[in-house]
Parts: C-alpha cells; structure tokens; sequence
C-alpha cells in the first residue's frame, strides 16, 4: 500500500470553491482500480488549509495515478487558482500492508 498526505495552503476564503472545482477530480480519483481511499480535510485551525489523505494498493496503482488526465487536470485545472503556494507532501510506501488497522488503545 502507499499512502499519501497532500497539504495545500489555500488563497484565504476559498477552501469551498477548492472542494468544488476539485471535486471531478476527486471522483475520478476514488474511481480508479487501485484506489483505496480519496478524502479531503479541512483544518480545524486554519480553514485555508485542506490536507488530502489518499491511498492507493501499491506503488503501481499510484503511478497509473499520476498517469492519468484527471491527475493532470487536477494539477493543472480550475482548482489551482486557489491555491496560495506549493503543496506538502508526505509519500509513504508501507509493503504488506492493506488498509487501515483498529485503534488498540481505544
């Protein structure tokens, strides 16, 4: 599995307009063979932050990710203009792992 946690710094005020245009994007996404999980957060803190949680079942689903035109458009497309600077990533490859576990502490 690979994980993958996206932080985007939005231009003040837009995080609704972002998760509207972004929203074509974020479906194809979730649509995609070895896609796991797509979502979209926004940060109790700071409401122009929105930080992207997405997982993909191995290192060749997330490549056939970057792949495709909805990832290009993504990249590219209407919900760029709400973003104030260059996102954060954090990309994580965990091998023999499937999806979430359950919390043992709670």
């Amino acid at each position: 599995m690979i994980y993958i946690t996206v932080k985007k710094k939005l231009k003040p005020g837009t995080a609704e307009a972002y998760l509207a245009a972004s929203q074509a994007y974020t479906d194809a996404t979730r649509a995609e063979p070895g896609n796991m999980f797509y979502e979209h957060f926004v940060s109790v803190d700071d409401p122009d932050t929105i930080l992207t949680i997405e997982a993909f079942t191995d290192k060749a689903a997330g490549e056939a990710h970057v792949s495709t035109d909805h990832f290009q458009d993504g990249v590219d497309g209407d919900a760029k203009q709400y973003v104030a600077e260059r996102p954060d990533i954090m990309y994580i490859d965990v091998p023999d792992r499937d999806g979430w576990d359950k919390m043992s502490e709670f």
